[in-house]
């Protein structure tokens, strides 16, 4: 019995030690501090979520304008969308919930032989960079009031991925898809914004809702427009990296319950 016990923590600890430096290093220095703010705040909302009054649902485009060293690399904007989901605290200002989206910050197109011995027949390729990210959202918003503005803390995460596909030209049907590059940071913030009644009544129930947030991000490895490259007839990467903070515009609509 002894034996199985040792060999199974053997194999444990082998897989751990062939975790990459990177990956390790940022679970020891971020995660705790990532769970202790969600079980807080899950302690806070376990304990009032019976007494909650008001839920909000809502989508809403998005620009995302890199800043830092981030800009440095990416110089464009990306454009996306998302939605979001929010209850409140019985009778407090405080709505906890999440946020989730995802934006295009480039993306090229090109025609290219399926094959080189048939020439003739050729297919489209097309490559997107493209972000994911996922919030943990905790809202201050008075109750009432015509116009309603908010302050946001956000805690979570942005998954960088670039990804390329071939689909024929006819119909755009894909044929094939890779991941060439992903890579998966901390991302943590503030915001704030307003929210509109596009119905009668200090009591409406669709809003035209619009908030400016600054989204930090940690260090990560991507790709933009260009970074792949053929020499003698092989895929080169140019891979970035760098911290990844960037502000969010946002406007859409919200729904309250």
């Amino acid at each position: 019995m002894e034996n199985s016990h040792t060999s199974n923590f053997s194999q444990l600890y082998l897989k751990i030690a062939r975790l990459p430096m990177k990956t390790i290093s940022l679970f020891v220095t971020k995660v705790p501090s990532v769970l202790s703010v969600c079980f807080l705040s899950l302690l806070i909302g376990g304990a009032t979520i019976v007494r909650a009054q008001e839920v909000q649902v809502g989508g809403y485009f998005t620009t995302i304008v890199p800043q830092g060293q981030f800009k440095e690399n990416i110089t464009n904007n990306g454009y996306g969308g998302g939605g979001f989901f929010l209850v409140r605290l019985g009778p407090s200002p405080l709505l906890i919930g999440g946020d989730f989206g995802g934006v295009r910050y480039g993306s090229e197109n090109h025609r290219e032989p399926i094959s080189s011995t048939i020439p003739n027949l050729q297919v489209n390729v097309g490559t997107s960079n493209n972000i994911f990210l996922a919030h943990f959202l905790l809202r201050a918003q008075p109750r009432k009031g015509l116009v309603r503005p908010y302050a946001d803390g956000l805690i979570g995460l942005k998954h960088l991925f670039t990804r390329t596909t071939i689909s024929n030209l006819s119909g755009g049907e894909e044929i094939a898809s890779n991941t060439d590059l992903s890579d998966t940071t901390l991302s943590y913030g503030f915001g704030g914004g307003l929210q509109i009644p596009l119905t009668k009544g200090l009591e409406g129930r669709i809003l035209l809702d619009a908030n400016v947030r600054y989204l930090r991000g940690s260090q990560a490895e991507y790709l933009k427009k260009g970074s792949i490259r053929q020499e003698n007839g092989l895929a080169v990467f140019d891979v970035l990296s760098s911290r990844t903070d960037v502000i969010a515009v946002q406007i859409g609509v919200t729904f309250r319950f």
